[in-house]
């Protein structure tokens, strides 16, 4: 009796112990699969957010190279070892192997069954092999078909993706492994098994979630680590005594580019930055983008001389001109440099990075600063700058000055150019060569342009004389578009004449050929308004400028004036070239700087139609100039005046 009853309960046991490897290899396959669909949908939606124009590659079959490294860094993530792209229609297009991306030239004339049916049904398709016996497979893996749609979504491809689960199947069998090899096996799996089904979901729940963790690490657009991946490393290498320096680095133009080119543009100028700066860095560097234009820099275990060395590899690369469709353009970056010395706050080495980066750009940009103490005095005069010209908008606190503008012949006042002027708080003048380019960094500089057009208008439009206005643009009051009409709105409102009214910009403005800034000169010529080139043959002095824009007037740069007292020969030739253009193409012209009779005597001779200088008056407000005649001052040796 015993040995029957032993006999069936070594049986039960048998019979339960099967049943139970049974289920557990049913529930491990089931698992795996689970799993598979989970990382095959995280790196296809990856790969749809990271690989640029995906479903046009898969139109064409033809990568580019941005492509292909793109896809070749994306195969490295996780477990996945390889990719095959196919059309809507089940056609396969592209492969990712181990060591080569390679497009189909011409998409497969036979559609593939599996990808078609996913394209069609838009559900995923899974199936697990054993690889044991291949030597370029995994020893167990899943093959994934994921349909990758568009906005609508409209299916326009398919992605199959090979997942390594080798290590996934090994873990769940070993969990499962003594549930068949005893009776207490049995008591595990009553018991145990509603736990053991949740400790296994929240395990793959909670893997999914590392690679989704995984993924969020990384800047989508150029794939540098972000601002907490980056804070996380950085922190740690600090505490290590291995964090040497740290950089940040920002697009000189980012805005500009932006703007004029698009913002497509602006990601593929990023991605470019971003390249340079893996290219020029070590593997164990850290290269992060912040946001926006910014990145940080985080290099380990090097010496100052050999960080200034990679920075000024990284500066020289980035100025080189960017190639977008068929435009040039020119660009570059400016880099803030921390080294870390003793400094164990990784807030304090980051802000002295970017008070380093102040000062590059307050350098004419296209350079490096390191931080220094000094830098600290340096920044807090900057902000006291920036707080005293928000206080100067907010309560009306510039003024305008003007300098009187005589007939050539005649020396009779024909107008005036209006010349913004700010004090600081203790009454002393602020040059607008310092306040200007800050309030242009601000964004400040459209408000303030606005205040000085409709201020100088109404100002000339009160005096019972018939003069003219002449007024300076920062290149910054054309980014909105809406300049033509704030100066519709000041001659409306001050009644001016338009033709009293001449705007003055200079070349730096036309550079970037922007359409809107073309558009705009063209809209405030039409109202009748002139249109003079400041500071004309200072600059590129490009003949296109002229023959495009058909300018009103050239404006003579102090500096051909000035000339004349040391290379009267050299300077006449240039000033009669340039009044000779001028007559040709029939604009008038004016000489600034005028400080001596002399001076004044040849512009006239040589035929300039307009003069300004100290010679017939400093700028001082309107009610003082009015009085004015030209030949009653006296020059006092300075050459003219920074115009708004």
């Amino acid at each position: 009796m015993l040995i029957r009853f032993g006999l069936l309960f070594v049986c039960a046991l048998a019979v339960i112990s099967g049943g139970i490897l049974l289920a557990t290899r049913v529930s491990v396959d089931q698992a795996v699969k689970r799993e598979s669909i989970d990382k095959a949908m995280h790196y296809a939606q990856y790969m749809a957010s990271r690989v640029s124009d995906l479903e046009g590659l898969i139109a064409t079959a033809n990568p580019d190279e941005e492509q292909i490294a793109i896809i070749k860094e994306i195969r490295k993530l996780g477990d996945v070892f390889r990719f095959k792209l196919f059309d809507a229609e089940g056609r396969l297009v592209l492969i990712s192997d181990d060591d080569s991306i390679r497009g189909v030239n011409t998409a497969a004339s036979e559609a593939d069954p599996e990808p078609l049916q996913v394209a069609e049904t838009q559900q995923p398709i899974i199936d697990v092999f054993d690889g044991s016996a291949k030597p370029d497979r995994p020893d167990f893996y899943a093959e994934a078909y994921i349909a990758l749609l568009n906005a609508e979504a409209q299916t326009y491809g398919v992605v199959e993706v090979y997942v390594d689960q080798t290590a996934t199947r090994e873990y769940l069998r070993d969990s499962f492994k003594a549930f068949g090899i005893s009776l207490a096996a049995f008591c595990v799996f009553l018991f145990g098994a509603p736990y053991a089904g949740y400790q296994i979901q929240r395990s793959l729940t909670e893997r999914s979630r590392k690679d989704a963790e995984f993924l969020a690490r990384y800047d989508p657009l150029t794939g540098l680590i972000n601002r907490r991946e980056f804070v996380d490393q950085a922190n740690s290498l600090l505490a290590d005594g291995k964090l040497s320096a740290v950089c940040f680095v920002d697009a000189d133009k980012f805005k500009a580019i932006n703007d004029v080119h698009g913002h497509a543009a602006g990601d593929r100028y990023l991605t470019h930055i971003a390249e340079i700066m893996r290219n020029n860095t070590r593997p164990g560097d850290l290269v992060s983008r912040f946001g926006g234009d910014e990145f940080v820099i985080g290099f380990k275990d090097i010496n100052l001389n050999g960080v200034t060395r990679r920075i000024r590899a990284i500066l020289t690369k980035a100025a080189e001109d960017f190639h977008h469709n068929d435009s040039v353009i020119l660009a570059s970056i400016s880099v803030g440099v921390a080294a870390c010395d003793d400094e164990k706050s990784l807030d304090a080495l980051l802000s002295h990075a970017d008070t380093a980066l102040y000062h590059a750009k307050a350098n004419g940009k296209n350079t490096f600063s390191i931080y220094g103490d000094e830098m600290g005095e340096d920044l807090r005069k900057r902000n006291a700058l920036e707080e005293r010209l928000r206080c100067a908008i907010s309560k009306k606190e510039f003024n305008i000055h003007y300098q009187p503008l005589v007939d050539g012949r005649t020396k009779e006042v024909l107008g005036y150019e209006a010349l913004l002027r700010l004090e600081d708080d203790e009454g002393a003048d602020i040059p607008p060569s310092i306040f200007i380019p800050i309030a242009e960094e601000l964004g400040l500089i459209t408000e303030i342009g606005t205040w000085v057009i409709r201020t100088a208008t109404q100002d000339i439009a009160r005096t019972t004389e018939n003069h003219s206005v002449a007024i300076n643009l920062s290149a910054a009051q054309f980014s909105d578009g809406d300049l033509p009409e704030i100066v519709r709105d000041a001659l409306d409102q001050s009644r001016l004449t338009p033709q009293r009214l001449e705007l003055e910009i200079t070349e730096s403005l036309l550079l970037e050929d922007d359409p809107k800034v073309e558009f705009q000169i063209d809209a405030i010529k039409e109202m009748g308004v002139s249109i003079a080139m400041d500071d004309f043959g200072t600059g590129f002095s490009s003949l296109s400028y002229l023959w495009k824009f058909g300018f009103d007037r050239l404006k003579i740069d102090r500096s051909f004036i000035a000339a004349l007292e040391c290379d009267p020969v050299r300077s006449r030739e240039i000033i009669e070239t340039i009044l000779m253009l001028g007559d040709r193409l029939g604009m008038r012209t004016t000489a600034e700087g005028i400080e001596t009779e002399d001076q004044s005597d040849l512009l006239s001779a040589l035929g300039c139609d307009m003069l300004q200088g100290y010679l017939f008056g400093h700028p001082a407000n309107l009610a003082e100039n009015c009085s004015l005649r030209c030949g009653s001052h006296e020059p006092d040796g300075e050459s003219g005046s920074q115009a708004s």
